[in-house]
């Protein structure tokens, strides 16, 4: 009678227990921004430790970061600074304890100041600002040039003025973030602007921006721990050469991309020439800036389908690759090249590196940077993708 009693008590207990437990809200997944498809970079990480690591401190991840806590900047190292158009007119930076600000000062007075909610770029070459004005994300007035240490008008902007009227619109995003929601409201009787969704902007590049939405693969593999072959995701190296290098020329193509459709919806396998008014190369001299792709795609080493985006480079790896780095890859097909019609001192420096001959850098015309106190504008410099031979370099070296 005394074991029935407890095995009914227990019962009891264990029927009391499981109704709390199926009456208790469970933890949520946190929500990706855009839909159920997507399963967030922090989920990525439970799986790809290591591979996360070390993206989070790559240049794509970083290309635009939100500094949304006071100290946000201080890993920038960005100085106080000052640029002058004239002896009446200068934009202040300061760093405050609440974060980065860009002031308007004329005859010495304080006439606008902003506070730095969001940086463009990983700080390699520069960085670009931008703050909040209602929901509309606007550029900073000031640009700075990491390499050169300076402040600088940022490119396009007015050469005798202090502006902060520069929209950065969804089209700028697309290349710069991973996610943004925008609402069209009306501005006058025919015109419409952009409103972006603040919260709703996933700032990186981060992983599903390149591999393509993952929650079904996460839940897969969440349910079969024991499979190892990964399910619910394309395959980047099934994929043809042409859409390989179409999933990075998404943003480096130049801004000659001019779509219906925002180009946040393009996934792997996908193709540019589906995209509505896309221009392809057709070997004219590409600007070095942002058109990679066209530029690789003029390269005869591509063409004969030996080299492609991740051919150099790694996307998930932080580390600094150097000339000679570089140069080793091409050496791996080029084993023959001889260079017979340069100097015997020239071949053990050509040794060591390829790239600054057969991969310049050169000068963007599309941007430059204007100096403090001068007219005058610094030129953007980038190296070229377009893979050759320069007559011009071939004949400094022959000397």
């Amino acid at each position: 009678m005394g074991q029935r009693r407890l095995f009914l008590i227990l019962l009891i207990l264990g029927m009391f227990v499981f109704a709390i437990i199926q009456c208790t809200p469970q933890a949520e997944k946190p929500k990706d921004n855009r839909g159920p498809a997507y399963a967030g970079s922090a989920t990525c990480a439970n799986c790809h430790k290591d591979l996360t690591n070390s993206y989070t401190h790559n240049s794509h991840f970083n290309t635009s970061r939100m500094l949304t806590k006071p100290n946000s900047t201080d890993s920038l190292h960005l100085p106080d600074g000052e640029f002058v158009f004239n002896a009446n007119t200068k934009v202040g930076v300061k760093n405050l304890k609440d974060g980065l600000y860009q002031s308007a000062l004329i005859n010495g007075k304080d006439q606008k100041t902003e506070h730095t909610d969001m940086v463009f770029g990983a700080g390699i070459s520069a960085y670009t600002f931008a703050f909040w004005f209602g929901d509309k994300l606007m550029q900073m007035p000031l640009n700075y040039l990491t390499k050169e240490h300076q402040w600088v008008n940022s490119p396009g902007f007015p050469t005798d003025q202090i502006y902060f009227g520069r929209p950065i619109v969804a089209r700028c995003l697309e290349c710069h973030s991973s996610s943004v929601k925008i609402n069209l409201v009306k501005s006058g009787d025919f015109g419409v602007e952009e409103e972006l969704v603040k919260g709703s902007l996933i700032a990186g590049i981060d992983c599903e921006r390149c591999h393509g939405p993952a929650a079904a693969h996460v839940e897969f593999h969440e349910a079969n721990p024991t499979v190892k072959k990964a399910t619910h995701m394309v395959s980047y190296k099934s994929l043809a050469l042409t859409r390989k290098i179409d999933m990075c020329g998404v943003c480096h193509s130049g801004t000659g991309i001019k779509t219906l459709t925002s180009t946040f919806t393009f996934k792997p396998g996908d193709t540019l020439k589906t995209l509505p008014q896309y221009n392809e190369y057709r070997g004219e001299d590409a600007d070095v800036h942002g058109k990679q792709k066209p530029l690789l795609e003029a390269s005869l080493c591509y063409k004969v389908g030996k080299a492609e985006c991740i051919t150099c480079h790694d996307i998930h790896d932080n580390t600094k690759q150097s000339i000679q780095m570089y140069s080793n890859k091409c050496i791996s097909c080029h084993t023959d090249v001889t260079h017979k019609t340069l100097p015997e001192k020239n071949k053990a420096v050509l040794a060591k590196n390829c790239i600054d001959c057969h991969m310049p850098v050169k000068e963007s015309h599309a941007i430059g940077f204007q100096m403090s106190g001068s007219k005058e504008k610094f030129p953007y410099r980038l190296r070229t993708h377009r893979i050759a031979v320069y007559e011009n370099l071939t004949t400094k070296l022959s000397k």
